[in-house]
């Protein structure tokens, strides 16, 4: 239940409210199942505050600010916001999860990082809105207009988005698994990088969406799609077909053909003996999936992905799995034979390098002899000078030793000259 001091306080009006808000920043206001119905609670400040199963229905929350405010459903009883005016409302981090905000006016509102989680959005005004990684998962959506908005990154993972209005919208890198999409209208929706796994398009439309790097797999239903045409690559560019409509049905065949292929996606480059390892375990051990490179393709700087076609009836899920798991397998064992070959490469190299030193030293050595030499000219007669020179002109510096130096030094300065 609400504290009934807030609530004395909020009924006092906006401006008494902020007021004691800014007083008191640090008090999270508690107005839990507080009935606030066509309140007017325009530009309040209830940042952090507990809407919990409160009833807001028609209130005037216009521009207000709700940061990181509690508006979910609580085990007592649903959060109303039926056609309550949110239009302007900041809303970035709320959570409205499982709250009822049916034709709720959220016109130009901002939410990002904003959790509707299992919320019921039915005929809402979104026109306009900031959205970004926005979560819908779950939520009840259908037949609502969310065209020509950015939902960028919004996650409607097994939400209800039967006949939703996405013309023109950007719906890229959004998770949209196991939504319910039939009849939806996605007419020039950007689709780029967007996750459709196990989803209904059943009936949809989608003339004029862009597919860039779109993930779809066998259980995306394409029954009856409606599509005249689209593109491969934003703004409209790659046009298929180039010229002219899609046959009615020719969508649906083409996209279907190329669900049998499996996407292997390496993020680092590719081991390629670790490739070919699991490549070869994978047709050994799927004789019937009829495994074959389609394409290797780069995406991006760093990203590499390998299209495997299959046979229609091939298990994709199991082909994927068990590849990734041979090849990790297989890349870590090799990673341990490059470490010692590089290990044995290290203590090579240590002994050249001793080797070397001891030839510079050498080299070192006969220069200061030299040297002497020619500081003491009435001595050279005294000093044995065999092979002054590098034995064969040109000494291999990596297997060089003392022998291959010549010029045998021998000081017979204390010898006896012979009378």
């Amino acid at each position: 239940m609400a504290n009934e001091e807030h609530l004395a306080i909020l009924r006092q009006g906006v401006e008494v409210w902020n007021e004691w808000r800014n007083k008191y920043p640090k008090v999270r206001p508690d107005l839990s199942g507080a009935k606030l119905h066509n309140a007017n609670l325009r530009k309040a400040n209830f940042e952090e505050t507990n809407f919990s199963g409160a009833e807001l229905c028609g209130a005037n929350l216009h521009d207000a600010y709700l940061y990181k405010a509690i508006l979910s459903s609580n085990k007592y009883q649903d959060t109303k916001l039926i056609e309550a005016d949110l239009s302007k409302a900041t809303l970035n981090d709320a959570k409205l999860v499982a709250a009822d905000l049916t034709k709720a006016n959220l016109r130009q509102a901002y939410l990002i990082n904003t959790n509707f989680n299992g919320a019921t959005l039915i005929d809402i005004n979104l026109k306009e809105a900031f959205v970004s990684n926005t979560n819908f998962s779950i939520a009840k959506l259908k037949g609502t207009n969310l065209s020509n908005i950015s939902l960028t990154g919004a996650n409607f993972e097994e939400a209800d988005l039967r006949e939703v209005n996405f013309s023109k919208t950007n719906l890229s890198r959004s998770n949209l698994r196991k939504a319910d999409l039939a009849k939806a209208n996605l007419f020039e929706a950007n689709l780029t990088q967007t996750s459709l796994y196990n989803v209904n398009l059943r009936g949809a439309c989608l003339t004029g969406s862009c597919v860039k790097e779109w993930v779809i797999n066998a259980f995306t239903n394409l029954d009856t799609i409606v599509c005249d045409y689209i593109y491969l690559h934003q703004k409209q560019q790659e046009r298929r077909p180039i010229s002219g409509n899609f046959a009615p049905g020719e969508f649906t065949k083409l996209f279907q053909k190329s669900l049998e292929t499996v996407d292997l996606i390496f993020r680092n480059g590719i081991d390629w003996d670790a490739f070919a390892y699991s490549f070869k375990k994978l047709e050994i051990e799927n004789q019937g999936a009829l495994l074959d490179v389609q394409s290797i393709e780069k995406k991006g700087d760093s990203i590499l992905v390998v299209r495997v076609a299959v046979s229609p009836d091939a298990d994709k899920a199991k082909i994927h799995s068990e590849f990734i798991q041979g090849y990790e397998f297989a890349a870590k064992a090799l990673e341990a034979q490059y470490q010692a070959r590089l290990e044995d490469k290290d203590t090579l190299i240590s002994k050249q390098e001793a080797q070397i030193n001891r030839l510079f030293d050498i080299v070192e050595q006969q220069g200061s002899v030299q040297k002497a030499l020619a500081e003491n000219p009435r001595k050279v007669s005294n000093y044995n000078m065999q092979n002054p020179q590098f034995a064969s002109g040109i000494v291999d510096a990596i297997n060089v030793n003392t022998e291959q130096v010549g010029g045998n030094i021998q000081n017979i300065d204390n010898q006896e000259t012979p009378g």
